[in-house]
């Protein structure tokens, strides 16, 4: 006789993500949906999973990520998969690989190395290029073997440049006809399974440059423009829209309320922090959330709250590209020129006369309170390491730009420097913000970044810090901000919760012995052609299920793989 169930999770306490209290009791998983909740013999399972002390929980939901490219050499995702993450959206921020015309995709690969910091290499060397389509694009998505669920945004710099060209989509507005075509574009996108627009609004000062230290098209598109193709989701009443239009001292809360109102569907705004250095700065902005949303308008500050920090050489680096100095840097890609800059006795001077510890605040940080963390092979050097750039300076009489770029070239540009936490460090301020009821927990940025930052593990990392160390935020409200509510706001029905009926996304762990490494990012050789990242390591998760099936087992991935690409659903009737 056949076991009734797959798979059995047996004397687990249950936290089910809707904020209901935590109780005992096994799930039985049949066809990779939760069939049971409640009493289950052993007998009735072809496997069973003893979860005797540990929690049970949904699969985490993160909904800003650039996983685009990744998932093509890494099903798991890493490192949002061993940390929790079933479900993972992309095509965030506007940029990603389709629509795509054949003459233009290196042009995007290009784009998306200097945007997102993803190696040109990886994605030339990964990519097959077997679509040129948005919904060609979806269907190769599908196909691929992946051990989480994944959702696509349609992003709007591939649209501008697939229909108006690179160069005109950055100099001029759309045609009455291009117009058209962009908007039957992401009509045929929504009908293929499409989650809804990803776009970025930041203007020319900030760091998401194109491969040429230009703006990309959509930071720089007439506002009008954007807010006519958000109407489209209005028509079809469905889907939702990331927008990052917040960072730093950069707002642009009019074109959101706009596109709130045109498309009537959830808007995603990036990004809300807290900052030691204002510890009032996210105040107002959550004000604004509640205002706007006490007119109907659906919008949603997606937060930055764990207490991330980047490691990284100055070959790499381009987050201060919203600073014209550090902008010229970073667009040179020869290792030769970008040496040679940095010497230069006139570029240095530049950059010490518009030195402003406060406008690299949303960037680096001040370069004051950034320390060295490796020097390569320069034993003279040691002697360096964990001390703060401003604490050298005084002490030999320099200005930080001069100690940063003369270690820099000392080593041949491998010397290593660690920011600070760019985001508050205070539990009860983020606490604050995360409560608020229309933020939402993340961000993790996955997929981007690998060479200075790693922030999959941002579920792990609440969980420890405000949860467990310093009770700011009880287990069942963060397991509803971790899965249900952004579930719900992404129109995925049936997920996010362990209630009879949904999918068995479910993450097995042992709360007590949650850990994650803080001091120091490790280098893992695990990418295309054995190249580098940097990565986070965490313990404590017994088991990761997505669908229903095994995909990691005490940290390590099984080979299993079985996510699924997700389009839009309604939602099934559980009430937030």
């Amino acid at each position: 006789m056949s076991a009734r169930y797959d798979v059995v999770i047996r004397n687990g306490w249950i936290v089910d993500g809707t904020r209901f209290p935590r109780y005992r009791a096994d799930i039985g998983i049949r066809d990779g949906v939760i069939a049971k909740i409640g009493t289950i013999a052993p007998a009735d399972a072809a496997r069973v999973l003893d979860a005797e002390g540990l929690i049970v929980a949904p699969g985490f939901v993160d909904l800003h990520t650039h996983y685009d490219a990744q998932i093509h050499w890494d099903p798991y995702c890493s490192n949002s998969g061993e940390n929790g993450v079933t479900t993972v959206i992309a095509g965030n921020c506007g940029f990603a690989f389709a629509p795509c015309k054949e003459a233009d995709r290196d042009r995007y690969m290009l784009m998306m190395e200097n945007t997102e910091q993803v190696p040109y290499q990886h994605m030339k060397t990964m990519l097959p290029w077997t679509w040129e389509t948005f919904p060609q694009w979806l269907a190769h998505l599908r196909a691929l073997k992946k051990g989480v669920n994944m959702m696509m945004l349609m992003p709007i710099n591939p649209l501008l440049c697939y229909v108006m060209g690179t160069d005109a989509a950055k100099s001029r507005r759309p045609t009455a006809d291009e117009m058209a075509e962009m908007k039957r574009l992401i009509h045929e996108a929504m009908d293929a399974g499409a989650a809804g627009l990803g776009v970025s609004l930041l203007g020319n000062d900030n760091s998401h440059t194109d491969y040429d230290g230009s703006s990309m098209p959509s930071d720089v598109m007439h506002r009008d423009d954007i807010v006519e193709l958000a109407s489209v989701l209005g028509e079809r009443d469905e889907g939702f829209i990331q927008v990052l239009a917040q960072l730093g001292n950069h707002r642009e809360t009019d074109v959101i309320e706009r596109i709130a109102e045109v498309s009537r569907r959830p808007v995603l705004l990036n990004i809300f922090v807290t900052t030691d250095l204002m510890p009032d700065f996210h105040r107002p902005h959550l004000e604004w959330l509640s205002t706007v949303n006490a007119r109907g308008l659906r919008i949603y500050g997606q937060t930055f709250a764990q207490r991330g920090f980047s490691e990284f050489n100055v070959l790499e680096f381009n987050i201060n590209d919203h600073i014209p100095e550090w902008r010229q840097i970073s667009r040179l890609h020869d290792k030769a020129e970008k040496k040679c800059l940095i010497a230069d006795p006139a570029h240095r001077a530049r950059m010490r006369a518009s030195y402003d510890p406060m406008v690299l605040s949303f960037g680096s940080g001040p370069l004051e309170v950034i320390t060295v963390s490796s020097v390569g092979d320069a034993p003279e050097l040691q002697k360096y390491v964990n001390r703060s750039l401003g604490e050298i300076a005084a002490e030999e009489g320099k200005h930080v730009i001069d100690v940063l770029f003369d270690i820099s070239l000392a080593t041949d540009l491998a010397a290593d420097f660690r920011t600070p936490s760019p985001v508050g460090t205070d539990p009860h301020r983020t606490a604050e913000l995360l409560l608020h009821p229309q933020t939402l927990a993340g961000t993790s940025d996955g997929g981007a970044h690998m060479r200075f930052f790693s922030g999959g593990h941002w579920p792990t990392e609440l969980l420890i810090w405000l949860v467990r160390e310093t009770g700011v935020i009880s287990l069942e409200e963060m397991h509803y901000r971790l899965s249900y509510q952004p579930a719900r706001i992404a129109g995925l029905g049936g997920r996010g919760a362990l209630l009879e009926g949904m999918a068995a996304d479910i993450v097995v762990y042992d709360f007590d012995a949650l850990w994650m490494k803080t001091e120091k990012y490790d280098l893992r050789f695990d990418f295309p052609g054995g190249d580098w990242r940097r990565y986070t390591p965490t313990e404590g998760y017994r088991w990761i299920l997505c669908n229903g099936a095994v995909t990691h087992e005490n940290g390590q991935p099984t080979g299993v793989t079985p996510g699924s690409f997700l389009g839009l659903r309604p939602l099934t009737g559980w009430a937030a």
